[in-house]
């Protein structure tokens, strides 16, 4: 897995996905590369943890239970906030973010390598 030993900052990211392993996954690679990381399992759950505090970058699936990706991007572009979001999805992630508006995609199933790289182009403003 890809590890950042020259990382002096780290960034917080909230992945928003209700495959628990793969959250579990993706948490661990992040974590690796020098983030702080934090995951639900549905957009609600998303939106009600962004009112309690704020992240640099969001993993977002598009189909969840309780309140699906699109949805939740919806819901927090209408509530003023511009948190990136990368959307990782095997159902047309690309797709998803020319409709949305989102800065960043990867396609499921995904390298850990190049979940790194979205991440860094997203944050980077790549």
């Amino acid at each position: 897995m890809p590890t950042s030993p020259n990382r002096t900052a780290t960034h917080s990211v909230l992945i928003v996905d209700d495959d628990r392993n793969l959250a579990l996954f993706l948490s661990t690679v992040l974590t690796l590369d020098g983030h702080d990381v934090v995951t639900v399992t549905d957009g609600q759950s998303g939106l009600d943890l962004l009112a309690q505090r704020e992240v640099d970058i969001i993993v977002l699936d598009l189909r969840m239970p309780r309140m699906d990706g699109r949805t939740f991007f919806r819901e927090l572009r209408s509530r003023g906030d511009k948190t990136p979001v990368l959307i990782a999805s095997a159902f047309g992630a690309h797709e998803a973010q020319r409709e949305l508006g989102a800065e960043g995609a990867v396609e499921k199933p995904f390298t850990p390598e190049s979940l790194s790289r979205a991440i860094k182009e997203v944050l980077d403003g790549d």
